[in-house]
């Protein structure tokens, strides 16, 4: 299974809240392998750059407070499940990084040139369209017994832009991400007013913008709130080694203030 869900402890009523965590693992299944062209110095190059390390365990504090979290297991360079499924619909696809990558961030060929069609087809069978359906399960899920339903799209980003995205773009601590039909504007209020508090920088929509949302429920159902928070590395990793740096307990610490407060809706 390319996913894991982790339900609330017993101890702790469940609430209408997903934390969504797609690009936090760096497994690459075996069968997968040779279909990727980098030798292994590079793949774990392009791991450091693209993975959004840690942020299972900086948001998985969520099930504390009564969240259900939805992990991707495999990584990113495998499948992408926040792609559209159709590589023409897909503006990254443009960078060869649609919803299964052919190019590395520094535009670099990332799949072997035997990877074909079916190649492409067989990981989207395989990995993506169950990932999207058991997703799309949780939330209809949610939304049958709580009649609402909040997902919190949770990622980080690089101090520094990489070499596929705008450098132009401001590069806050914290970027709250949104589409305005999903937006949850009370509670954004609050998180910045939080992020005020511990004195960090936030953005709206910069660098990264919009929030995942289940296809079927995009732009037509006001039920579903969705809120995508991107953390900058740079405050709890060493981003050159890809490690844990000595502020993490603070920064976890603080970003538990965040979640509790999405816990309180």
């Amino acid at each position: 299974m390319g996913y894991e869900v982790i339900s609330p402890p017993d101890s702790v009523a469940a609430k209408p809240i997903v934390v969504h965590i797609p690009h936090s693992s760096t497994y690459i299944p075996a069968r997968y392998r040779h279909e990727i062209c980098l030798g292994d110095a590079e793949l774990t190059a392009e791991l450091l750059a693209m993975t959004d390390r840690f942020t299972d365990q900086l948001f998985g504090q969520a099930t504390r407070y009564g969240a259900t979290l939805f992990v991707n297991g495999v990584s990113r360079l495998v499948m992408d499940p926040e792609r559209f499924p159709d590589d023409h619909e897909e503006p990254m696809a443009g960078k060869g990084m649609g919803a299964v990558y052919v190019s590395t961030s520094n535009g670099r060929p990332m799949r072997a040139t035997s990877f074909s069609a079916q190649d492409r087809q067989q990981v989207m069978d395989e990995l993506y369209w169950p990932y999207l359906h058991a997703f799309h399960k949780l939330v209809a899920d949610h939304l049958n017994q709580f009649g609402k339903c909040l997902v919190i799209d949770a990622h980080s980003f690089s101090s520094r832009a990489l070499p596929y995205e705008d450098d132009n773009l401001l590069r806050p601590d914290i970027c709250f991400g949104y589409d305005v039909f999903h937006q949850p504007m009370e509670l954004l209020e609050v998180l910045e007013s939080i992020c005020m508090d511990e004195g960090l920088t936030t953005a709206h929509n910069q660098p990264f913008s919009g929030s995942y949302v289940p296809a079927g429920y995009f732009r037509s159902d006001r039920r579903i709130h969705s809120l995508m928070i991107e953390v900058k590395r740079s405050l709890y990793m060493d981003e050159a080694l890809g490690v844990k740096s000595v502020d993490y307990s603070r920064f976890s610490h603080v970003l538990g203030r965040l979640i509790r407060a999405i816990g309180s809706t």
